[in-house]
């Protein structure tokens, strides 16, 4: 009897720490998460909405930093008072994924259309993947209605 209630002691004690440790995982998990989820507004906000491009080179590996520097350039050059609006969010693991609604004043060439002066908006998605606060893959893993925005542009 005694020997029973030890092994149920030890037992009980193996359950405890085997749960602890699960439950410490997915908290640390879940801020992770969160963190990345933060990090993605942020990055959409200082680096679309702003224009600064030095958030690329901190905050994207460097063969899809100098690709975000070049298209920000660009179509902040289009769209000078470009806003990008993050409405859903759902994240997993190291993935992020974003639905977005962009909206700006068409004030330069794009997309071989020369500047309308019409105010527009477009709608697009990411998948981005984040390693210890850096996006290293998602570049060519979103996409956005090219189609759509260039039929307001051409529109009378």
């Amino acid at each position: 009897m005694k020997n029973n209630r030890i092994k149920i002691i030890l037992l009980i004690g193996l359950l405890n720490i085997g749960f602890s440790s699960t439950h410490s995982q997915t908290t640390k998990s879940v801020k992770e998460i969160e963190s990345n989820k933060k990090l993605m507004l942020h990055i959409v906000e200082q680096l679309f909405n702003k224009g600064d491009t030095t958030i690329a080179q901190k905050y994207f590996v460097s063969e899809f930093a100098q690709e975000e520097i070049a298209f920000t350039k660009l179509i902040r050059t289009a769209f000078p008072d470009l806003t990008i609006v993050v409405d859903i969010q759902v994240a997993e693991k190291n993935l992020v994924a974003a639905r977005w609604v962009a909206t700006g004043t068409h004030q330069s060439t794009f997309l071989g259309v020369p500047a309308s002066q019409k105010k527009v908006s477009w709608k697009g998605s990411w998948f981005w993947t984040f390693k210890n606060g850096i996006v290293v893959d998602g570049m060519g893993k979103g996409s956005w209605d090219a189609l759509g925005l260039l039929k307001q542009l051409q529109s009378k």
